[in-house]
C-alpha cells in the first residue's frame, strides 16, 4: 500500500485500508493507522529483508551422446 499518488498531483489520496482520505506526504493513515509501503525505486530500510533473486535463464540442452562403433573382432588366439 503506498498513499503517495503516481502523479505530480499533492491532493489528498485514499487509504486502501480504511478509505479514508490521507496526506500523501504521510508515511501512515491517521484514521486506522495503516503504514505506507515505500515507492518503487526506493531503497529498502537497513534490517529490511532482501527480495529473492531473479532465476537466471536456462540454458540449451546438452546434446545426446552418440554410441561407439563396435570393434573388430580379435583374431583367435594361435593352438599349438
Amino acid at each position: 500500500m503506498c498513499f503517495r499518488p503516481p502523479t505530480v498531483d499533492n491532493g489528498p489520496v485514499k487509504c486502501p485500508q480504511c478509505g479514508a482520505e490521507v496526506d500523501p506526504t504521510a508515511d501512515e493513515c491517521p484514521n486506522c493507522g495503516a503504514k505506507a509501503a515505500p515507492s518503487p525505486g526506493i531503497p529498502a530500510p537497513p534490517g529490511a529483508p532482501t527480495p529473492p533473486p531473479v532465476p537466471g535463464v536456462p540454458g540449451a540442452p546438452k546434446v545426446p551422446s552418440v554410441p561407439k562403433a563396435p570393434s573388430a573382432p580379435k583374431p583367435p588366439a594361435p593352438t599349438a
